[in-house]
């Protein structure tokens, strides 16, 4: 049977409905969100451009991807597809899809036996392969699926782009689908890239994929105090409609595919951190951070007083091969401001030296205090002088701490802990956002702990790539507020 393509949004999802028997969620919840359906239509109607879905656990990312590739085959002869799937059980769900797609809609364009790693459909051919070096190497496809991104190596999502090859009538791209598990995982790299990199990212959470509430089950609010979802789902419902007295979840409106006993069974598992995670997309997974208090929308400001209005100051970190300077300005009350960032590999100190002092916000008189790693004082066998006195030279005078009490790196990690996430009251430390400190939020995501026998430890992994913005951060704290609580327990019998 021969298809016309649907031309719009509204004959796409009838189409959809209707020959594929799935009906996509299209409304969205959440400020910025978007939903299922609107990445199918977006790649569909877009088929040069490359495409990516950041949507929960059991959101549909799969399925509609599953979908968007049997369309693809259904309009267009001779295409070369690839799917890398981060696991071998991601590959099986993704050709579960596949076959009932190949039995329905594509049936008549299926030629020979329906395969996992190989159908041949209207002179191309899809695979559908879990992710390794050796599936991104040799032949070329118009079409790479990389479903659970997140789960494939970033070495192997990097060597994948060199399959791309367009042919006349068929332009190559990318789709991407995940889940943020891992802030340094590929999926980070993606979303910190957009939209620079060309990508167009979807994002959606549990209230853009799950399924409807029928009346008999939430009674118009009276079975919502029964479900173990209240909490969360009533709440995003008195937030979407700005009503803080709204008594029925959010749940009676929505329509997804996701089940609310499902829903329920995960919210009742997982802890606070991998809700938000894995559920609400709202950050990466935290498991294993250093600061895993650190959120990304909770600690950002966008309206911070003016510098003048602060006390300024600048701290430092000198390492190997990387340099970074942060400026906070710290208001009457003690709340710390990180207003810029900045992060520089190789050059010398003396280039770094002439940037400080040329910032906007290192203008002469402005800054009362500029902190410093205290390893920065060790002198140079070669020339003789320190980093320290290199600086003074160029008229910026460091301080640093020399106690063991303020030098511990637990203590200090503790006081920031306690200025992200205070015992009561707001945080005491935010970020104002701009391009700079772009790369302050990826480093407080990425800065991880050491992992002993599979085991998280309370210690940071050293080295690693973005230690240096978390340590400059830590050297504030311990010398502006070191009448804090610093102490160095030392366990065992005394």
């Amino acid at each position: 049977m021969n298809y016309h393509p649907p031309r719009t949004k509204l004959s796409l999802h009838l189409f959809v409905r209707e020959r594929f028997g799935v009906s996509l969620p299209y409304r969205a919840f959440t400020p910025g969100h978007s939903t299922p359906f609107a990445f199918l239509a977006d790649a569909f109607f877009h088929p040069r451009a490359d495409v990516a879905a950041w949507a929960n656990r059991s959101g549909g990312k799969t399925l509609t991807a599953s979908i968007l590739a049997a369309l693809e085959f259904l309009f267009a002869d001779n295409l070369q597809a690839r799917v890398l799937a981060g696991s071998e059980d991601q590959a099986t769900n993704l050709y579960d899809y596949w076959r009932n797609w190949c039995g329905g809609p594509l049936a008549g364009r299926v030629c020979g036996r329906v395969q996992r790693l190989r159908t041949r459909v209207a002179g191309g051919r899809m695979e559908i392969l879990a992710a390794s070096q050796r599936q991104v190497r040799g032949r070329k496809i118009q079409r790479l699926y990389e479903d659970e991104l997140d789960e494939i190596a970033p070495d192997i999502d990097a060597a994948a782009v060199g399959m791309i090859d367009s042919r006349r009538g068929l332009p190559g791209r990318t789709v991407y689908t995940s889940t943020w598990h891992r802030a340094d995982g590929a999926m980070s790299r993606l979303v910190a890239g957009t939209p620079e990199s060309g990508v167009r990212l979807h994002k959606w959470n549990l209230w853009e994929s799950i399924r409807r509430c029928p009346p008999e089950r939430h009674e118009g609010g009276r079975g919502c105090e029964k479900c173990a979802l209240e909490p969360a789902c009533r709440a995003k419902a008195r937030e979407f409609h700005a009503d803080p007295d709204r008594a029925v979840g959010i749940a009676a409106e929505v329509h997804g595919l996701y089940a609310i006993d499902d829903a329920i069974k995960a919210y009742r598992k997982i802890g606070r951190a991998a809700w938000d995670a894995e559920f609400l997309c709202r950050r990466p997974s935290v498991e294993g951070l250093v600061y895993p208090e650190f959120d990304e929308l909770a600690h950002r400001c966008d309206d911070p007083p003016p510098p003048r209005g602060l006390k300024m100051f600048r701290s430092i970190d000198w390492g190997c091969g990387v340099f970074v300077c942060l400026w906070i300005g710290e208001d009457a009350d003690g709340v710390a401001y990180v207003l810029d960032t900045y992060r520089a590999e190789h050059g010398t100190l003396a280039q770094h030296a002439e940037y400080i002092n040329a910032h906007r916000l290192s203008r002469r008189g402005e800054i009362d205090r500029t902190f410093c790693d205290p390893s920065g004082r060790a002198r140079s066998d070669q020339t003789g002088r320190s980093n320290i006195d290199i600086f003074r030279a160029s008229g910026i005078r460091c301080e640093y701490a020399l106690s063991q009490r303020l030098r511990s790196v637990a203590g200090g990690i503790e006081i920031v802990r306690a200025a992200l996430a205070p015992a009561a009251g707001p945080p005491k430390l935010y970020y104002v956002p701009n391009d700079n400190n772009r790369i302050f939020v990826k480093a407080m995501h990425s800065y991880r702990n050491r992992r002993v026998n599979g085991v998280w430890t309370d210690r940071p992994q050293d080295p690693q790539e973005f230690e240096h913005i978390p340590d400059a951060l830590r050297y504030f704290f311990v010398n502006r507020r070191p009448s804090e609580k610093i102490a160095v327990v030392a366990y065992g019998a005394s």
